[in-house]
């Protein structure tokens, strides 16, 4: 078996306890907002409110100039999925990559895997495999969320699109994650966490900058997150097929150099 299963088991029970955490935060989170909706909704003082608002303001907060407003879409995104949730998802990915790799290369904790007999590659599999899976839970708990509270407070959604969107973020986070395991590979645990951060960072800045100044849109294409317009999948204007592909290539293509480099890699064992 390519992967090692006890391994991913005795790594997931470390991570559990974070994992629900985040989950906890995120469902309450989503009901709250679900919770205040349909009060919002039925004051059209706030639609002016937000109409009003300029549109550079708009793209720090992840909403398109021209998107809708009077949507539970266009709500829940702004408040939620397009900066916070986006941000916080990156933050885990980058981190935990970190700390299943990097910080068990830099104290040597990995003689006892590598030992077992677990090769380097089984051992890069099963991590980024207990990673992807992570995601997952909290990329099903956030939309299981949505579907949940929106059914109990009486909000119509289009399932669909969230499906949608749910499958985008998943090929998303994998792609941030992967970049965070090839500098985890790369180096110790402390520059690991600052390239992946700062990596993130420039794509987030390059982002905004794009939809801030006219004359650098150019700048929105060399930017990771001008593939995840959460309200924009959500309303049906784009269309996320190919944003998926070509997300879950590159983290594919990122998980194969990170293997490669730590084959070659010398270990503190």
């Amino acid at each position: 078996m390519f992967l090692s299963w006890p391994f991913f088991k005795a790594m997931f029970k470390e991570q559990r306890s974070s994992l629900l955490k985040i989950s906890g935060g995120f469902i309450l989170y989503e009901t709250l907002l679900s919770w205040v909706y349909p009060a919002i909704a039925k004051t059209p003082a706030v639609g002016e409110i937000v109409d009003t608002i300029p549109s550079t303001v708009k793209t720090v907060f992840g909403v398109s100039p021209d998107a809708r407003t009077d949507t539970f879409e266009a709500f829940f995104s702004s408040q939620f999925l397009a900066r916070i949730w986006t941000l916080i998802m990156a933050a885990y990915g980058i981190t935990t990559a970190n700390a299943l790799l990097a910080k068990l290369i830099d104290n040597g904790s990995l003689a006892l895997p590598l030992s077992a007999p677990l090769s380097r590659s089984q051992l890069l599999a099963t991590q980024a495999a207990l990673l992807f899976v992570n995601n997952a839970v909290l990329i099903g708990v956030t939309f299981g969320g949505v579907y949940g509270s929106t059914r109990f407070f009486k909000i119509k959604i289009d399932k669909t699109a969230y499906f949608k969107l749910s499958l985008l973020s998943l090929s998303f986070f994998s792609a941030v994650s992967s970049y965070a395991f090839l500098f985890a590979t790369l180096g110790s645990k402390e520059k690991s966490l600052a390239y992946s951060y700062g990596v993130t960072a420039l794509f987030y800045g390059l982002d905004v900058i794009a939809g801030l100044w006219d004359k650098l849109n150019w700048a929105e294409s060399l930017s990771l997150f001008h593939l995840l317009k959460p309200q924009d999948v959500l309303e049906g204007t784009v269309k996320p097929a190919s944003a998926i592909i070509g997300l879950a290539a590159s983290a594919a293509a990122l998980l194969e150099i990170a293997g490669w480099v730590f084959e070659k890699r010398d270990l503190p064992l």
